[in-house]
C-alpha cells in the first residue's frame, strides 16, 4: 500500500505507544513547517509528556527506516491504514469531536463508503432477542452496512446476520491480532467476507477504557444505532449516548417487564428512542422502507396456529399452548420443534417459547 507523506506521518505517530491521543496531535502539529504555531505546540507537548519522551517521539517520526519497516509490517499483515488525511476516511466520523488519527482495516474497505448502521447490545442477550437481532440484521444488511462489535451476545447476532450479505463491519476494542476477543471464528469470517477496523495499533491489547473509545467510533460512523439488549448499566448504553451526542438516530428493542437485559432498552424508548420491532422500523426513518417486508409464512395449518398464538401472547409454556389450542402435549412439542428449526419461534427456557 502506498501512502502520502502526511498519511505516513499519521501512521508513525499513532504507533508511538507512550503518547496519548492529544499528545500525538501536538507532535504532528509541532512538526509542520508551515505552521506558525509549531513552537507553541512543541512546548505544550514537552510540558505534557516531558522533553525526553518528546525527543524519542520526534526521533521515531523522523526515522525513515522505522517508517519503512512499520509500513512493510502492516502490508504483510494485510492491514490497510485509512488515516485522517486519506480521501477514504469516513466524513461522518471526521465530524465527531475526537476522530481516530488512523483506522487500521482488514477486509473490504469499500464498506466504509456505504450507508452504515450500528447494532450493539449486551453479552447477556436472551435467546429470543438474539435470534430476532440476527434475523433483523440479515434483512437490514440488504440496504445498510451493519456496524457492531465482536463480543458474544447481541454483537455476534448482528454480525452473523449481516454476514449473509457481507455488509458488516466489526469495530475492535483492541488492535488486530491482539487476542482482543474470544470470538475468533466470527472475527475470521468478518475479515473474510466483511471488514474489521480498529484505531489501535496492531497487537495492542484491549483494556477497559478501550471499549469506551471503541463505542464512540461505532456511533460516529453510523446514521443510527440500534440497542438490541441492555441492562440498566451497559456498555451498549454508552454507545447510544455517543449516538445521541452526535445527533444520530437511536433505536431499541422493546422488552417485557422483568427481563433485566432489556431494562436499558425500555428506558431508551421512554427517553425518545425509536421502538424497533422489525426492519421497516429502521428503514422507514431513512426513507428505505419496503412495502412487503413480511415473508410468506410457508407453514401448515397447525404450525400457523401455534405461531400466531405466540405472536399474540408473547411467550408461552408448552402446557399453556396445549391447553389454549386443545391439542395433546406431544403434538405441540413436535410443532414447536418444527417452528424452531424454521426460525419462527425460539425457546426462552423452561419449555417456554416466543415468536420471532
Amino acid at each position: 500500500m502506498i501512502y502520502s507523506e502526511s498519511e505516513s506521518d499519521l501512521i508513525v505517530a499513532n504507533s508511538i505507544g507512550q503518547l496519548n491521543y492529544k499528545q500525538k496531535k501536538l507532535l504532528l502539529a509541532s512538526r509542520r513547517k508551515d505552521n506558525p504555531d509549531a513552537t507553541k505546540y512543541k512546548n505544550a507537548l514537552i510540558a505534557s509528556c516531558g522533553e525526553e519522551a518528546y525527543k524519542d517521539a520526534l526521533s521515531l517520526l523522523n526515522d525513515d527506516e522505522y517508517k519503512k519497516k512499520l509500513l512493510q509490517s502492516l502490508d504483510k499483515k494485510q492491514i490497510v491504514c485509512i488515516t485522517y488525511k486519506s480521501e477514504s476516511y469516513p466524513e461522518a466520523l471526521k465530524q465527531t469531536p475526537a476522530p481516530p488519527l488512523v483506522l487500521y482495516a482488514r477486509g473490504n474497505v469499500a464498506l466504509l463508503g456505504g450507508k452504515l448502521f450500528g447494532v450493539v447490545g449486551s453479552r447477556k442477550t436472551v435467546t429470543v432477542a438474539y435470534e430476532e437481532c440476527k434475523r433483523l440484521c440479515e434483512k437490514l444488511s440488504e440496504k445498510l452496512v451493519i456496524v457492531t462489535g465482536v463480543a458474544e451476545g447481541a454483537d455476534s447476532a448482528a454480525a452473523f446476520g449481516a454476514l449473509k450479505t457481507g455488509n458488516v463491519i466489526c469495530v475492535l476494542p483492541g488492535g488486530h491480532d491482539s487476542g482482543c476477543t474470544t470470538n475468533v471464528k466470527l472475527l475470521k469470517e468478518v475479515e473474510r467476507q466483511g471488514l474489521t477496523i480498529s484505531e489501535f495499533p496492531v497487537g495492542m491489547p484491549a483494556k477497559r477504557y478501550t471499549f469506551f473509545l471503541r463505542n464512540r467510533i461505532i456511533a460516529g460512523l453510523c446514521k443510527g444505532v440500534l440497542v438490541a439488549s441492555a441492562a440498566q448499566k451497559s456498555g451498549a448504553l454508552n454507545t447510544a449516548s455517543y449516538a445521541a451526542d452526535y445527533s444520530r438516530e437511536v433505536f431499541a428493542f422493546p422488552y417485557n417487564i422483568g427481563i433485566a437485559s432489556g431494562e436499558g432498552c425500555n428506558n431508551l424508548i421512554k427517553k425518545g428512542a425509536y421502538l424497533c420491532s422489525c426492519a421497516n422500523d429502521v428503514l422507514s426513518v431513512f426513507g428505505l422502507e419496503e412495502q412487503n417486508e413480511e415473508p410468506a409464512l410457508g407453514l401448515d395449518k397447525d404450525e400457523k396456529l401455534v405461531y400466531e398464538l405466540l405472536r399474540e401472547e408473547g411467550e408461552l409454556h408448552l402446557e399453556q399452548l396445549s391447553i389454549k389450542l386443545k391439542k395433546p402435549l406431544f403434538e405441540i412439542n413436535a410443532l414447536c420443534a418444527a417452528l424452531e428449526i424454521k426460525g419462527y419461534i425460539a425457546r426462552v427456557g423452561g419449555n417456554r417459547y416466543a415468536a420471532m
